[in-house]
Order: C-alpha cells, then structure tokens, then sequence
C-alpha cells in the first residue's frame, strides 16, 4: 500500500476562529478536534449552540496528558466557543483513552444528558498487575457509574436516532450490533469485501462495542464510529452497505490499523478525514494507505505527527496541528461544515485553512 499517493492531509486560545454571534448566524456546524494526545475529544456546536463532546480523553493521573490535562483542554475549547455546559457527553466505548477524563469533567464543568453503549463487556486478563488493572474497563467502569449519579442517562443501540439542534445522529453500531438495514442512500455492493478476511486482534473487546455515528447536518453527513474494529466494520458494510458516503470521517481508532478497512472506506468514501492520533499512538501506515486510497479523498488531516508510520505516511506538515513532539503545543483542529456540505479546516497552530466545497449526493 505505501505506492499511494501521499494525500494525508497552537494552544487552545491561539485558534483561528469566527466569533459565535458569526457562528451562529452562518447556519454552520462546528467540530472541533482537541489534542489529547492519542486519546479521544472531539466537540459539536449546532447553529442552535447546542453541543456535544464525543470521549473525554485520558484522566488527570497519565503523564502523556499532562498541564493542562484532557478536562482542561476539553473545558478550554467549551469555553472559547462559549458554552457553559455541555448538553451531551457520548462515551463511545470504557477504554481509558475514551472515557478517563468523565469524572474529572463531571465534577469541574456542567453536563446534561450522557450517553453509552451500556454496561462494561470488557474482563481484564489474569493475574493482570495492580499498576495495569488500574486503567481497565472493569476498574472504570464502576467509578463512571458512581460519577453518573444525578445525570440523566442513555443507553444507545443500534438503530436509535437523537437530534442535537439541527445535527440528527443515527447509531449504526453499539455493543458489537449493527443496525439491520440500509440507511437511506447506502445498499451498495462493496468489492472489497470479497476475501476480506477476519481480524483475530481488536485491541479489547470493548473497541468492538463502540457506538457509532452517521451524523447529518442538512446535506452534510459525517461519520464517527469510536474504535470500531475490522470484523464489525465488515458486519456494517459487507456485503451490502449500510452507511452510504459521508462528507467528513473522524477516522476510527486513531488511525490503527485494527480498524478502517479498505472495505469501510469505501463504503463512506469520505471527502475529507480528521485523524484523532498521537505522536506515539495510532496513525499507523496501513490505516495511512487505506484512507489515502479511498474514493473521494479530498484531505486528510491529523492531530499530530505519527512517528512510527514515517514522513511517507504522513500528511503535509501545513495539515498537521502538531508536526514535532518537541514542540507539542496541543493544537486542534476546527472543521466548518455547511448545510450544503461545504467543509472548512483549520489548523490551529497555524491558522492555516482549506475549504472543500460541497458535491452533488448520490
């Protein structure tokens, strides 16, 4: 795969950003990756300045995430957009990078209703050390459950609906299920999956319990699937389709190569992909070449350099927000993104932007 051609396309408070008033009376939906180093955050802000935070990123005691840690940088982007609480919190899956930071968030910034997959599927192995156990689902989960008290609560399954303002979310995966049926568009044949062939590895069985998003903003469509692995990937699109082409991918799993097959990229053939990756953690080569090599690809951008991966699966240092771990200054990355399917990126360390317009549906 790495013939592909390379397409892989600073603090908080240096964002290059529209006032809100701006904001709102655009009519235009803001996402806004924030660098957790390798963890998961990602913001949504209706035109009706209704929100949602997808994950919270790692808790306070990881020495990756630290000063400010992710509830810090996560508080920070909610305040510089002005919200002053967060409608709604979806914790994808109980891994740690994902859901670590709930109960520090819970307990220093106002949230409404929270949302999940339902209880912990995830057994830590035997004889598994103290220091190890310690950031488990098993150990998490029950200080999650504890920290949810006087919060209203949702278990999401596949095939429920939830409108944020005007940005409508389908859950087409959650607890290892897909939904049944076709989404309105979606029911291609996708060749890929001819020969695509079971994963035996998926990083933990809550990975495969994530809940997974296509959300719809007017004509706009963006995907969010959590760290969805390979082998229900191939459930939710094999051998028929059931998502159809997004506009905007928050790529699975960091950009790990035990997700986004070539199979799903091509299903949701994607203009324009947003990695959530780490200098250390994710954005590896293979996810690189699968992503670069889907149909649509217009851009690809992530949240940091992936040193392991190498400069030839990396994106340009201009679609970067982080390029270099020495001069880490946790930048994000802010998409606009049009009723019409208009999408603008911006690199927060830079200002640095690029519009792709919209583009007839099928």
């Amino acid at each position: 795969m790495s013939q592909y051609r390379n397409r892989w396309g600073a603090g908080l408070a240096a964002l290059c950003l529209a006032p809100i008033a701006a904001f709102a009376a655009d009519d235009t939906l803001l996402i806004e990756s924030i660098d957790v180093e390798g963890g998961a955050a990602t913001l949504y802000i209706t035109p009706e300045h209704q929100s949602l935070l997808i994950d919270t990123g790692w808790p306070a005691d990881v020495a990756a995430v630290k000063d400010p840690d992710s509830v810090q940088r996560i508080i920070a982007a909610a305040r510089k957009h002005g919200l002053s609480k967060l409608d709604y919190v979806l914790i994808t899956h109980y891994h740690v990078d994902h859901v670590g930071g709930m109960t520090e968030l819970l307990a220093q910034f106002p949230v409404g209703t929270v949302l999940d997959h339902g209880p912990n599927r995830e057994t830590p192995p035997p004889n598994a050390p103290p220091a190890f156990a310690a950031f488990q689902p098993a150990t998490l989960y029950p200080k999650y459950l504890e920290a949810l008290r006087g919060h209203e609560h949702r278990e999401l399954k596949a095939g429920d609906t939830l409108n944020i303002g005007s940005l409508r979310l389908a859950v087409v995966t959650s607890d290892g299920a897909t939904i049944p049926k076709p989404l309105p568009g979606a029911g291609s044949a996708i060749g890929e999956c001819d020969g695509m062939k079971p994963m035996d590895e998926d990083g933990g069985a809550e990975n495969a319990r994530s809940v997974g998003l296509i959300m719809t903003f007017g004509q706009a469509r963006v995907a969010a699937l959590g760290d969805l692995t390979w082998n229900v990937e191939k459930t939710l699109v094999c051998p028929r389709d059931k998502v159809g082409p997004v506009d905007l991918l928050v790529v699975s799993h960091h950009g790990a190569h035990l997700s986004n097959s070539p199979a799903l990229l091509h299903a949701l053939a994607p203009r324009v992909a947003i990695v959530d990756n780490g200098a250390k953690k994710g954005g590896e080569a293979e996810s690189y070449d699968t992503v670069a090599a889907s149909p649509r690809i217009k851009r690809v951008w992530q949240l940091h350099f992936a040193e392991k991966a190498g400069a030839a699966h990396n994106t340009a240092e201009a679609y970067t927000a982080n390029p270099s771990a020495a001069g880490d200054k946790y930048a994000s990355l802010e998409a606009i993104v049009t009723k019409e399917g208009a999408i603008t990126v911006t690199n927060g360390r830079t200002g640095f932007k690029e519009t792709y317009p919209p583009v007839p549906k099928r």
